[in-house]
């Protein structure tokens, strides 16, 4: 009896440990199986003219894992053009676009979203943009586009 009893219980122990294994290299093959959640900005729509005085609208998304949020998101604009590279380093007082609009410019909104703008541009002549975001330490910038801004007649 004391035999059959020892057995048992080793032949238990045994099988808890295969489980635990077993279970160990599931959760490792998950672990690796497991991608980073994207994380960017891109332009969905703006507009290539505008008269002066009428409102262009832009629209923009920043895509990243749901449990982010972005603390400035804006459209910066300058008639002068800044056709480098930007990095998520680059933040926008060190990109020089003279000017943005204030409205999702402080706060928290929650992401990934999609927000607009209309601008209205006063000054004929050409507008150049790019669309930014702050996720944490990181500056999301798309690339440079251009807008041209015609004199009313």
């Amino acid at each position: 009896m004391n035999k059959k009893f020892i057995i048992s219980i080793l032949i238990g122990l045994l099988i808890f440990i295969l489980l635990v294994i077993y279970n160990y290299f599931i959760a490792q093959k998950k672990i690796k199986e497991t991608k980073p959640s994207p994380l960017g900005i891109n332009l969905q729509s703006y507009p290539e003219e505008v008269v002066s005085g009428q409102t262009g609208t832009f629209i923009w998304n920043v895509d990243s894992s749901p449990d982010l949020s972005t603390t400035q998101t804006t459209i910066f604009w300058s008639y002068n053009a800044t056709p480098s590279a930007l990095t998520q380093f680059d933040s926008p007082q060190a990109v020089g676009y003279e000017y943005h609009q204030d409205d999702y410019f402080q706060g928290k909104y929650q992401l990934p979203d999609t927000f607009d703008l209309n601008i209205k541009f006063d000054t004929p002549g050409e507008i150049y943009f790019r669309a930014y975001a702050k996720v944490g330490d990181k500056h999301l910038w798309t690339d440079e586009k251009r807008v041209i801004i015609y004199r009313k007649l």
